[in-house]
């Protein structure tokens, strides 16, 4: 028998693992730094690097709905493309071959060393405009493909020799309406995509090929067993979990969703099978097959990862850790594989949202000390699709907004993130500069601050919502805005005893003052010159009974104004006195308190 290959030395594996982690976020700098569009600016976007066995090997800051797809869409470019070379690049948005849906342009660079291809860079970036048949990137209600209208491009080579293939340029420049913003950020994620491969060939020098091979697998083998270590500490059990849409469009009841979950801690391995779900809707909320997949990974990876005092993913997101989760999922499936001619426009969110915050809160029911409660539902206004005329540069625009946030779902051990926007973002995404939004496009962001008393309370409470409020400047003309909610029927719910989130809410405030509710789950909302658009999105569901919360943490939510005294005292049992209007006179009644939770 051949002598077994001796381990590599733990030391010089993290070195390597710390430096390819250093060229993704080198990436991610590339295009946070050069992108033309607010929206990548906003970070709606991913790197990552792909193995040469086409499997998913660094992502440490990409947005789990963008990057678990990584491996498929390298998969796809070898199918197609068996002649790929050095030079080469791919323009990729197919969500019937691994990506996630078609407002998601791909970037994939093959990296080649001493005539080996050895990585492939991923760069994904949420695009202003792509070619939908209205001006917004989410059409939720269309009936199929070509209602939608994407341009669709399934792995096509964009470069040859480093240079550019016009034709496709062209055809992007000809369907999207925002061309030149179009094209600033294509060249942004292809020098993003292509400062990783230089990194990477920097990299192998240091190393050599041989070393860099055999990193590779030792790697995902640690990762791997880093993954089934941590799942070793969960309950074992099964779990039969629920939720449902509110009504949709072409949904009018709604969409239930389940889902099974086996978790077997002594094999190190958790099971997720997503197939009894409803089959493909005529509407655009089906799931693509990587954003179905990566409901069942990242929901696990989440529960495994959210430990108040860890100072770094203690199992990382790549191939080797999702070996220890099996996601189940079937064909023509709203929560599976879809089929042609199905719509994938809202693939990221919605039904993901959904489907991961009931795998978060199905954990919960193992017992105290695991899983989370539900997220933040729906993508208001704060994250609605503006489009218009702007008059004075005698321009159309369209822009996604990230001009508010939503509330993050409370653990077990942490409140919920104030800022989480969508639980498919993982909490990756910036807010918008205002002032820099400003200076590009004809309207206002008045306001964006925090939601009082939407959040879910609990042991750990939910984070708070968020009120957003802006509209078109006086002298310019209309502006449309496309948006899509979900929980304002079945909000935010918490676990263990915890209390569920408000739900989101759409207002427009006419020119005279007066508020007007919008009660519409999918709005095309015009909003004219002294009109403001209102926008009140959902908090986080909290974690345990509101009364096992410190009084002290209570408080300092009342300081922090995400709770009025009047909801610390009705719903956490905590009497707080003092001047609300001077929060250095805020204090705990001790003895009130304890009469309250007695």
């Amino acid at each position: 028998m051949p002598p077994e290959t001796p381990a590599m030395d733990p030391v010089q594996m993290l070195v390597m693992a710390n430096r390819i982690d250093g060229i993704t976020r080198e990436m991610t700098n590339t295009l946070v730094r050069t992108a033309r569009s607010t929206t990548l600016v906003a970070r709606d976007f991913s790197t990552s690097i792909s193995d040469a066995d086409h499997q998913l090997f660094a992502a440490p800051e990409g947005v789990p709905c963008h990057v678990y797809g990584s491996g498929l869409l390298c998969e796809a470019m070898a199918d197609l493309h068996p002649d790929f070379k050095e030079g080469d690049a791919f323009l990729h948005n197919d969500p019937y071959l691994g990506n996630s849906h078609a407002a998601d342009h791909t970037i994939l660079v093959p990296v080649f060393f001493e005539g080996a291809h050895i990585f492939t860079t991923c760069v994904k970036a949420h695009q202003a405009d792509c070619g939908n048949a209205i001006p917004s990137t989410y059409t939720p209600k269309a009936i199929d493909v070509y209602q939608e209208g994407a341009l669709i491009f399934p792995c096509v080579r964009i470069q040859r020799h480093y240079q550019d293939v016009g034709d496709i340029v062209r055809m992007c420049q000809k369907r999207i309406r925002v061309p030149e913003i179009w094209y600033g950020d294509y060249l942004a994620m292809l020098a993003a995509a292509r400062v990783g491969e230089q990194r990477i060939k920097d990299f192998c020098r240091k190393f050599g090929l041989e070393t860099v091979q055999r990193f590779v697998q030792e790697w995902k083998s640690y990762c791997e067993r880093l993954a089934a270590d941590a799942i070793d500490k969960l309950p074992p059990g099964r779990i039969h979990a629920q939720t449902a849409l509110d009504p949709f469009p072409n949904v009018p009841d709604g969409i239930p969703l389940q889902a099974d979950i086996e978790v077997r801690p002594g094999d190190g391995q958790v099971t997720v099978d997503l197939r009894d779900n409803p089959d493909c809707t005529p509407t655009g909320l089906n799931l693509s097959q990587s954003t179905a997949i990566n409901c069942g990974i990242s929901g696990v990876l989440t529960v495994l990862n959210s430990k108040r005092r860890a100072k770094a993913a203690l199992v990382p997101n790549n191939a080797g850790s999702f070996r220890r989760v099996t996601v189940h999922v079937r064909e023509n499936c709203v929560v599976g594989i879809p089929q042609h001619p199905a719509s994938c426009s809202m693939a990221t969110n919605t039904v993901a949202d959904r489907a991961l915050g009931m795998i978060y809160a199905a954990f919960a029911e193992l017992g105290d000390g695991v899983g989370l409660a539900q997220p933040c539902w729906g993508s208001g206004p704060y994250q609605g699709v503006a489009s218009g005329y702007h008059r004075k540069r005698d321009e159309r625009y369209v822009l996604q907004l990230f001009a508010g946030t939503a509330g993050g779902p409370a653990s077990a051990e942490s409140d919920g993130w104030l800022t989480l926007l969508i639980a498919n973002g993982g909490g990756l995404n910036y807010f918008d500069q205002a002032e820099v939004v400003e200076q590009k496009y004809p309207f206002v962001i008045w306001r964006t601050c925090v939601r009082p008393d939407s959040e879910g309370a609990g042991r750990q409470r939910g984070g708070p919502g968020n009120i957003c409020i802006y509209g078109p400047l006086a002298d310019e003309e209309p502006m449309v805005v496309h948006y899509s909610q979900d929980g304002m029927i079945t909000p935010p719910k918490g676990v263990r005893a915890g209390g569920p989130a408000l739900g989101s809410q759409v207002w427009l405030r006419r020119a005279g003052g007066r508020d007007h509710y919008l009660p519409s789950i999918v709005g095309e909302q015009t909003v004219g010159p002294g009109e403001r658009l209102i926008s009140l999105s959902a908090g986080g569901g909290g974690y345990g009974h509101p009364h096992q919360r410190p009084p002290q943490a209570v408080l300092n939510d009342v300081i922090e104004g995400y709770i009025s005294s009047q909801r610390a005292r009705a719903v956490y049992g905590v009497a707080v006195t003092g001047d609300a209007s001077k929060v250095e006179t805020l204090r705990v009644d001790e003895a009130a308190t304890a009469t309250l939770r007695a």
